[in-house]
């Protein structure tokens, strides 16, 4: 289960008239805890090594302009323990010291791993960066979460299996799968809101487990969703909700895995 930690980096107080942290997640619909590694193709103080209790960064944005690549905002949240069962194409990061450390090298080892079929695919490695490292691995992160989504949309994958760790934890679902535990609805309504891009848009669940937009496309997962709406580069469970309380399907998701979870328990 991934456990959002209370960790944001710092931020210095905004001048007047300029948007602080609190708006931008705001506007951008991120999650009050979210870390927010560029904003607005700027990059804000940010962390060298993971906070206390951290296992990852899950990568939840990473936007670039169409025209040009540059990436606007790159965002994440840390993440305790995170089974890549029932998470294929969740992007997540990591840091560490470098191999060689150096008592006066401000500098960071950061790897990336993608959750593909049941296991934690290494994405990308950076042996040593600076304090600009977001710069140098926001590109990679959108160009490999743009790629995948693009990949399992053409030939969509078969339904995720049910998998059950050593532990007990049973990994969480897809769409059909909250339909069958009673967290969705058959036709339930889900919305897409993005305030800082002045996007509002709606879709459906379907019977089978889709998500239907409002123009009438049916997508397979909500990051293929979120693609065809023009934002290729996000974990679209993070920015997709149940129109008639608010929650994400990332919640949801949680939801059916402590469902599950204490199924598995009881059996």
């Amino acid at each position: 289960m991934a456990v959002r930690l209370e960790v944001a980096p710092a931020t210095p107080a905004p001048a007047d008239g300029v948007r602080g942290l609190a708006d931008l997640r705001v506007a951008e619909a991120l999650g009050r805890e979210a870390a927010v590694l560029i904003a607005d193709g700027g990059i804000p103080a940010v962390p060298m090594r993971m906070p206390p209790g951290a296992w990852a960064l899950l990568v939840t944005a990473a936007d670039r302009w169409a025209a040009s690549g540059e990436v606007v905002l790159f965002a994440g949240e840390w993440c305790e323990e995170y089974l890549a069962s029932g998470c294929d194409g969740d992007l997540v990061l990591g840091l560490a010291p470098p191999a060689a450390p150096d008592a006066d090298d401000d500098a960071v080892a950061v790897r990336l791993a993608l959750a593909d079929h049941g296991r934690w695919v290494p994405a990308g490695m950076w042996a040593r960066l600076g304090r600009d490292w977001p710069a140098a691995v926001a590109p990679a992160a959108a160009a490999i979460k743009g790629s995948y989504i693009d990949a399992a949309e053409a030939d969509p994958p078969a339904p995720w299996p049910m998998w059950v760790s050593s532990n007990g934890s049973v990994a969480r679902g897809s769409l059909r799968d909250l339909l069958a535990a009673g967290l969705l609805d058959a036709g339930e309504e889900l919305a897409y809101r993005r305030p800082g891009l002045g996007v509002h848009r709606t879709g459906q669940v379907t019977a089978q487990g889709m998500l239907r937009l409002d123009d009438g496309r049916l997508f397979t997962t909500p990051s293929a969703a979120t693609t065809a709406l023009g934002s290729p580069h996000q974990n679209g469970w993070h920015f997709w909700f149940r129109a008639r309380d608010g929650r994400t399907l990332w919640e949801l998701r949680d939801d059916y895995k402590s469902i599950m979870d204490g199924r598995h328990a009881v059996g």
